[in-house]
């Protein structure tokens, strides 16, 4: 007879914490010497174990819509009977396969 179990606990892994954006993580020169403070709950709070599962985590290494916005690229026509956008490259003809890229000035 087998047992199979769905989603059980699991022994190891890393934690959320590390690659939060409310936590910050301090450590020191050997492997037990860290603090973690989660920045997410009021008031701060220390976590002293390996969080799994968390319910205000947050990906510091994806962007927010916000810098998405800023990073994205506004595409205008170049002349009234242009449209603005991309073509295919088989539509491209030899006198347009110059690419002009105008940058607004950002602050």
């Amino acid at each position: 007879m087998s047992v199979k179990v769905k989603d059980g606990t699991p022994l190891y892994g890393p934690s959320l914490c590390e690659t939060c954006c409310n936590a910050h993580v301090a450590r020191g020169y050997r492997l037990n010497e860290k603090v973690l403070v989660c920045m997410a709950t009021s008031p701060d709070r220390q976590v002293r174990f390996r969080v799994r599962e968390c319910t205000s985590y947050v990906d510091k290494n994806r962007q927010t819509l916000y810098e998405m916005k800023e990073m994205a690229w506004i595409l205008a026509p170049r002349g009234p009977k242009r449209r603005a956008g991309f073509v295919h490259s088989s539509e491209l003809r030899n006198e347009d396969g110059d690419i002009e890229l105008t940058l607004e000035g950002r602050e």
